[in-house]
């Protein structure tokens, strides 16, 4: 198990990296900066545990981005999702159009 401190900084990386960034926000820094300063004062492990998910959510999150980004520049939303959805064996059902009823 990690330490407290190395998941307290990698949960700042992230949240610098997705947010922080991004448009110049700290308020996410902020937020879990208060967040990590309460949950010290009373050191559970419950707290540690739902940082730790709360860094492999961050994580996965910007990870999927990049690859969605990789596999499907420029396409459009609709195409993306039929792709993927043929890739994991499934079939998108025909989507709706009020133009031509068939």
């Amino acid at each position: 198990m990690t330490s407290p401190q190395h998941t307290y900084r990698r949960l700042l990386r992230e949240i610098n990296r997705q947010f922080t960034s991004v448009n110049g926000n700290r308020a996410w820094a902020t937020q879990m900066r208060q967040q990590w300063v309460a949950a010290s004062q009373d050191s559970a492990s419950s707290n540690m545990h739902a940082a730790t998910n709360i860094l492999a959510f961050l994580t996965s999150n910007r990870k999927h981005g990049e690859l969605i980004s990789e596999f499907y520049p420029r396409m459009p939303e609709g195409d993306r999702i039929e792709k993927t959805a043929r890739r994991v064996g499934l079939e998108a059902p025909k989507t709706y159009n009020p133009e031509s009823p068939s």
